[in-house]
């Protein structure tokens, strides 16, 4: 779902290389803490804004330290730790690059010594990164063109008699496949790719594929396709504005940004304040009302009317509808996988 700076990482994209604010009183400055600035990586457009407006302005309101943003280059924080001169306080990205990231020693161990762990969702601290939100990847629609009801699983996308809207790559695209064969939702790791592509197979001649995020929900509002699959950000506020398109939650596979402290960052006890802000219930609600994008503290929900966890991937009654794509999974079999996926694309 964004713009970007080119060569940084967006949500989902990196893949392809492989109210009111209340803030939290530990936070408090003192006036042995002298102000500095903190350099912060990121994918940019909107998610970037959103975190500018409800956790980095906070930050500075508490602390006086300014944050600044960067791209998000892989390539940049790997050189940058190699020798030994980072620039970088904190890193935006998709959780599916950064655990990998993570594993290769480009980040410092996150410090949960000001978090509730007990709050976040399962898998949402990790030793290097913590999960900042939860994003979907889920059935949506062109209203105008549906022919019938819509549909309400992806075995019911697979039999539309029309055209389908897919991400060209095998992440999450493999996820929805093996449902749309009948793969429960809780047997759905490891992935059976064999079987993945087999399904694909059955659909091949109806597929449009989709590349970016905002081409994806381009070709949904434009009736390039009539059904298919679109991460929930894109297609929200289109509809919300009137455009012919609708989506829902039903077996969505949910996704994630993460922030992580380069090694060798040069503010990193301040990065490890800021992203215990970002973590508080607070700041996740106020991130949550600006995006719709659930948040990871689940205390956050008591914080937000009942309209707006209607939006939310992770409100209690959306997050049971779905699962959390598989991080360790996608760390272990992402180059196979997407060899594999170019070579059956042109097959």
């Amino acid at each position: 779902m964004k713009n970007k700076t080119a060569g940084s990482l967006t949500r989902r994209e990196a893949l392809a290389m492989m109210g009111a604010v209340s803030l939290v009183p530990w936070l408090d400055a003192t006036p042995a803490q002298a102000a500095s600035q903190l350099v912060f990586a990121s994918g940019g457009g909107k998610l970037e804004e959103t975190y500018k407006k409800t956790v980095f302005s906070a930050f500075k309101e508490k602390t006086s330290n300014d944050i600044v943003t960067t791209a998000n280059e892989g390539a940049k924080l790997k050189a940058m730790v190699e020798q030994g001169q980072v620039e970088w306080d904190m890193m935006q990205g998709p959780a599916e690059q950064l655990i990998v990231f993570g594993r290769q020693g480009l980040f410092e161990p996150i410090d949960y010594t000001n978090i509730d762990k007990a709050n976040l969702l399962p898998g949402a601290a990790n030793e290097f990164f913590a999960l900042t939100d939860v994003a979907a990847y889920n059935i949506g629609w062109n209203t105008a063109n549906l022919k019938g009801p819509a549909p309400q699983n992806w075995a019911e996308v697979w039999a539309y008699d029309g055209r389908i809207g897919l991400w060209k790559k095998p992440f999450q695209t493999l996820e929805v496949a093996l449902l749309a064969d009948g793969v429960a939702i809780a047997d759905l790791y490891p992935l059976d790719i064999e079987r993945a592509f087999k399904s694909l197979d059955k659909i091949k001649s109806k597929i449009v594929w989709w590349e970016r995020g905002a081409q994806g929900a381009q070709v949904f509002l434009d009736g390039e396709v009539d059904v298919g699959a679109i991460w929930n950000g894109r297609v929200h506020q289109p509809k919300l504005d009137g455009a012919p398109v609708d989506f829902n939650f039903n077996q969505a596979i949910f996704v994630n940004d993460a922030w992580a402290v380069p090694k060798g960052a040069p503010h990193k006890k301040e990065a490890m304040e800021l992203l215990a802000l970002a973590l508080s219930p607070e700041q996740q609600a106020a991130f949550a009302r600006e995006l719709p994008y659930g948040p990871v503290n689940r205390a956050a929900l008591a914080l937000l009317d009942d309209k707006v966890k209607a939006t939310l991937p992770s409100s209690d009654e959306n997050f049971k509808k779905g699962r959390l794509l598989d991080l360790e999974f996608w760390a272990d079999n992402s180059q196979a996988a997407l060899e594999k996926f170019n070579s059956w694309l042109i097959g």
